[in-house]
């Protein structure tokens, strides 16, 4: 029997059935998002329904249904007092609903139509197999967990729960509010939380009402706490690591069209949570399905026997969302007799539901004088056509906040671990933040800040240099090394060489921090000596490596200069734009808001991928935008364990570097045409805090040699 490796869990939020917001289809393209993930079971984080909406669909039902009873009663009992009047023996009159009788009735009536609800998501909700981890032969239906929120969902979206789970055998309903889930196979516990009270909290930021949860159930527990927190009803999407906070959370998408925004919801799409088989840190993807709703009239396909007149009414109408008779006589430039005897034609064209067949039908509203299409159609019946690509991927492995130079940076993760990690998650960009080197400023030589001997800022850029350049080295061997075993040597020429040298050398960009930038004021250039000696470090290793494999080779120089760039801005392969910032700014306490706003100055410039740092903390963070699509921030730690100013403050850091890789493809519906279609983040730091560096053991060395007592 062959035991499962890993552990992927697919997350969706607010499908909010019964609002103007649901959508069929983009239920059904998150379910299908899990079906290729593979995922091995899958929660509903709250908003099964609308409470709202279903409430006040449920009570026109009673009231029209009571409403229809008594009038059947109301006539049954005027045909009995008409008979009693014609014969001695007397019937009853049948007893009106009031008082207990209809209290009864309205319950069974409620009851009845809750059902109908379930019955109507049984057929919704898709049904995901996959294969059974504890018999390889055979396949089993994916459990789907749902949790609802009290906010929500309310009482009637929990009924609704436990009479869908009645349907589906594969539906199983947890707690309201949240839950604890313990993932088999890989040890994890997971606390997926939803919103409990139905306050409107809205904000500029996304991180304030999902912490906000996060803390009122850590204040309310006794238990333990989680691996991770999943937060769902917020339609945000935020992957944050454990450091900064006592804890690491994500959120969750939401998964309808956007109408009303009750807090600060963004996002649509559908996330997956994975866990790694061999243990290592998890993985956040966040699938954007917005852009597919924000064009979803565009996949309106005109009825059969439609006139090129009524074509282009339905093109305007796809454009705007709805028209007026005035709108089509303007921009069509036909007489109101023509336009009313077109629509007349195509308001009397059946809606199709068949296969293949998109038209919705359209409907006049008298009030508004607007014509529309058919809503309840474009809900449940309209088909979303998907990407099928070709798709791009960038990956980067990124990092910031060495401070080369100080005591307290964590140097033997950064060499041995960050080309671990790059290699596992093949990223062929690295990205510098800022703040390479610890530099002079605050006087943090006299301080006792800084390793000894390296007071000095030449020094520490020749240090970060080999501390980069060993990362990157380390890298290329391995990636060359493989290249080199499909290749027969004897053939190789220079040419070729340098394409596998190209091939296998990571890009390489940086950006100055503010430490960087303190020498400025004396009149140098930052980070020049850093540049020219890393170049020339890889440059004379990788011609090392070269000779000692007996390859020819033309001068590397140029090539690995082409792969060192200082750049705010780079435009990557996929045609995504990156921005690369160092705010000279602080942290605040809502965690969000320093990656928005790096991510709204980037978008400023038209970038969809942000990579920033200053602040020692991590976070990611995805916004969609109404003009660039999906745009992803990625706030990276730094390398330190923290420092002296820090602790002070009773500040704490996240140590290590972040993971980025964004999946795109082109879609020219739009005027920016290359899209986000996913993100996968992680950050990976070092299991525990190293102690800093003692400068009295380097001082000691040096008087031992002497043969003078060390120092106490």
């Amino acid at each position: 029997m062959e035991i499962q490796k890993g552990a992927k869990i697919g997350f969706i939020s607010r499908i909010d059935f019964g609002s103007k917001g649901f959508r069929q289809s983009v239920v059904n393209a998150g379910f299908e998002i899990f079906r290729k993930e593979g995922t091995h079971f899958n929660v509903l984080v709250g908003g099964l329904i609308a409470e709202k909406a279903v409430w006040r669909e449920m009570r026109a039902y009673v009231k029209d249904e009571i409403e229809s009873e008594r009038d059947k009663i109301k006539a049954r009992n005027e045909r009995i007092k008409a008979r009693n009047k014609r014969v001695k023996k007397q019937l009853p009159l049948v007893p009106l609903l009031t008082g207990e009788h209809l209290v009864t009735r309205k319950s069974v009536l409620e009851e009845d139509f809750l059902k109908e609800v379930a019955v109507q998501l049984a057929k919704i909700i898709p049904v995901l197999t996959g294969p059974d981890p504890d018999n390889s032969g055979k396949e089993k239906p994916i459990d789907l967990f749902i949790t609802t929120s009290p906010a929500f969902d309310g009482d009637i979206g929990e009924r609704v729960a436990q009479l869908l789970s009645e349907q589906r055998s594969d539906i199983r309903v947890w707690n309201a509010g949240g839950d604890r889930f313990p993932v088999k196979y890989v040890n994890k516990l997971l606390w997926v939380l939803t919103p409990v009270k139905a306050v409107w909290m809205r904000g500029d930021y996304y991180s304030t009402a999902v912490e906000r949860v996060i803390k009122d159930k850590t204040k309310q527990t006794s238990q333990s706490s989680p691996d991770i927190y999943v937060v769902g009803g917020f339609g945000s999407s935020i992957h944050k690591p454990k450091g900064e906070l006592k804890y690491q959370y994500c959120s969750v998408p939401a998964c309808h069209r956007l109408e009303e925004t009750r807090v600060n919801e963004n996002q649509i799409g559908v996330s997956v949570l994975e866990f790694p088989a061999d243990g290592s840190q998890h993985l956040f993807r966040t699938y954007n399905l917005k852009d597919m709703v924000s064009k979803e009239l565009s996949f309106i396909v005109p009825p059969e026997g439609a006139s090129s007149i009524q074509k282009k009414m339905i093109e305007i109408m796809k454009a705007k969302g709805w028209a007026t008779r005035g709108i089509f006589i303007s921009e069509l430039g036909i007489s109101g007799k023509e336009a009313d005897k077109a629509l007349e034609s195509l308001m009397k064209k059946k809606t199709f539901r068949r296969n293949g067949e998109n038209w919705p039908g359209i409907v006049f509203k008298e009030k508004s004088k607007k014509y529309y299409f058919d809503l309840n159609y474009v809900q449940r019946y309209l088909k979303y056509a998907s990407s099928s690509g070709p798709f791009n991927e960038d990956r980067i492995a990124s990092f910031a906040c060495m401070h080369a130079g100080s005591r307290e940076t964590d140097y033997g993760f950064f060499v041995n671990e960050v080309p671990r990690i790059i290699l596992k998650q093949d990223a062929t960009i690295l990205v510098d933040s800022g703040d390479t080197k610890e530099g002079l400023g605050h006087d943090l030589d006299k301080k006792g800040e800084i390793v000894a001997g390296m007071a000095n800022n030449t020094i520490q850029e020749k240090f970060a240099a080999h501390l980069i350049g060993t990362v990157i080295l380390r890298v290329f061997i391995a990636r060359f090394d493989a290249l080199l075993k499909e290749c027969d040597t004897e053939k190789l020429t220079p040419e070729k060489v340098g394409d596998m040298v190209n091939k296998a050398l990571l890009l390489f960009i940086y950006i100055l921090g503010n430490h960087d930038l303190w020498e400025a004021g004396d009149g140098h250039e930052p980070l020049t000596v850093f540049r020219a000696v890393l170049i020339r470090f890889l440059t004379e290793h990788i011609q090392d490596h070269l000779d000692s494999q007996k390859l020819p080779y033309h001068p590397m120089t140029k090539l690995v200069e082409s792969k060192v760039l200082c750049q705010e801005f780079y435009d990557l392969p996929s045609g995504l734009k990156l921005s690369i910032q160092h705010p000279h700014m602080a942290r605040a306490k809502t965690t969000s808001i320093r990656p928005q706003e790096m991510m709204d100055y980037g978008k400023r410039a038209g970038c969809q991928v942000t990579i920033g740092a200053n602040f020692h903390v991590s976070e990611s963070v995805d916004e969609w935008d109404m003009d660039l699509g999906q745009c992803h921030s990625q706030q990276v730690g730094t390398i330190k364990h923290g420092s002296s100013f820090e602790r002070h403050k009773m500040k704490m850091v996240d140590q290590g570097v972040g993971f980025l890789k964004v999946v795109s493809c082109r879609d020219d519906y739009f005027k920016s045409p290359v899209r986000i279609v996913m993100g996968e983040t992680a950050f990976y730091g070092a299991p525990k805090p190293v102690s800093p560096v003692d400068n009295m053991v380097i001082v000691n060395n040096f008087v031992k040699d002497l043969g003078v007592d060390p120092l106490q």
